[in-house]
């Protein structure tokens, strides 16, 4: 990974996120698949808007947040994302 990427992660998400998403694996966490795919979506269509994308991931939970960063450090775990969505079965309320 680039140091570059790594950088820009860091003030994203801040070094206790970003550490904690170095050392956790994605079935560690406890996080809704979906609400990591729309996270990606929002921070991506606000990517001219550092402050905007800073909200939405702060107002994520720490696992949330800690998936999301994974996600965009490594695209390939969205696949392990996506894997994962399909074998929980979804709540309907």
């Amino acid at each position: 990974m680039s140091a570059n990427v790594d950088s820009e992660l860091i003030g994203l998400f801040g070094h206790w996120t970003f550490a904690t998403a170095q050392v956790k694996r994605l079935d560690e966490l406890k996080f809704d698949p979906d609400a990591v795919k729309a996270a990606a979506r929002q921070v991506i269509e606000q990517r001219d808007n550092p402050a905007r994308q800073r909200a939405l991931v702060d107002a994520l939970d720490e696992d949330t947040a800690v998936a999301l960063c994974l996600w965009l450090r490594d695209p390939s775990n969205a696949s392990s994302l996506l894997k994962q969505a399909r074998a929980k079965p979804r709540k309907r309320g």
